[in-house]
């Protein structure tokens, strides 16, 4: 297996090398890649470089010349989520740019017109294994699963924080984490996108971003080599083997947010499938026999509502 790892940070890339030893060395589109072995997989490091552009041709380099079969981008981040503080650690469900903006002609903020996908969903095996991998490595912060939302700005204002909150239901927003994801969903690799809350993305966190940046590189790094040993293990076979979940839901809802917050609790990975973003998504809704949300799925079976109980019983928990 060949993992794609894209860090954000000098200081976190020269951990890598360091526990790499002496990687092979290739220059393409004036990115360095480093190709070589650690904990057990053949692994592909690079720096993606800031914003959406160096981030997608960075990726698409990942996957046509290096042939890697999953991604993992790891970085900092500004908090969108109220309840999220510095140095917590979001995994994204999935992925929007939020600076995408063709509402004039009738389409919705992030929306890419004339296609039918602009939420770009993370691996769900990715998921669990980056969320246990954090986990592992402090009790001192929350890890909590969330959308990640990116656009070639950086944001400081209060007002457009709040915004992003509410119109798309965000965890935290950065500047390259949807470009990643949407080019590995073209291609079909499987990628999750992890950052550490570096601030509170509204100008009103005040904290020494070296010292910070220094602390976010060890976790990141401490992270991926738990997710890598994990993967080398076997540990993620037996996720892929798990059956998958999915949550379909829209913003807003607040009965999806509780179904949510319930799989959180219990460490288990989803899938969230927007059914405002994507017709295909409402009309799988529709199949299952439901005309309304969340709809919680696992294979052939499905709960609608937040029905505790009922969850349970559909997740093996009972």
């Amino acid at each position: 297996m060949r993992i794609g790892i894209i860090g954000a940070m000098d200081e976190e890339i020269a951990l890598y090398l360091e526990a790499m030893g002496e990687p092979a060395q290739t220059v393409k589109a004036g990115i360095t890649y480093y190709e070589g072995q650690y904990e057990g997989q053949t692994v592909v490091l690079c720096k993606s470089g800031v914003g959406k552009v160096n981030a997608s041709v960075c990726t698409q380099i990942l996957i046509d010349t290096f042939q890697v079969d999953k991604v993992i981008f790891t970085g900092v981040a500004g908090a969108v989520n109220p309840e999220l503080t510095i140095g917590d650690i979001v995994v994204s469900t999935d992925c929007v740019q939020h600076d995408v903006d063709v509402t004039p002609l009738g389409f919705a903020p992030g929306q890419i017109p004339y296609t039918e996908k602009w939420v770009w969903e993370a691996d769900a095996e990715l998921i669990q294994l980056a969320t246990d991998a954090a986990k592992a490595i402090t009790d001192e912060i929350q890890v909590v699963h969330g959308r990640i939302l990116s656009g070639d700005q950086f944001v400081a204002s209060r007002e457009k924080v709040q915004w992003f909150y509410e119109q798309f239901g965000a965890a935290c927003t950065e500047m390259e984490g949807a470009a990643v994801g949407q080019v590995c969903s073209m291609n079909g690799i499987p990628f999750v996108v992890v950052r550490s809350m570096s601030d509170k993305a509204d100008g009103s966190a005040h904290v020494n971003f070296l010292e910070f940046t220094k602390l976010a590189s060890q976790r990141s790094f401490a992270m991926v080599q738990n997710m890598l040993r994990a993967l080398s293990t076997g540990a993620g076979t037996a996720a892929t083997a798990a059956p998958s979940v999915i949550v379909y839901s829209a913003k807003g809802c607040i009965d999806c947010d509780l179904v949510k917050k319930a799989l959180d609790a219990e460490g288990i990975a989803y899938e969230v499938r927007d059914v405002m973003s994507s017709p295909e998504h409402q009309e799988a809704v529709e199949k299952l026999g439901f005309m309304g949300i969340p709809v919680t799925v696992v294979g052939d079976k499905a709960v609608k509502g937040y029905q505790p109980e009922a969850l349970k019983e559909l997740l093996g928990l009972k």
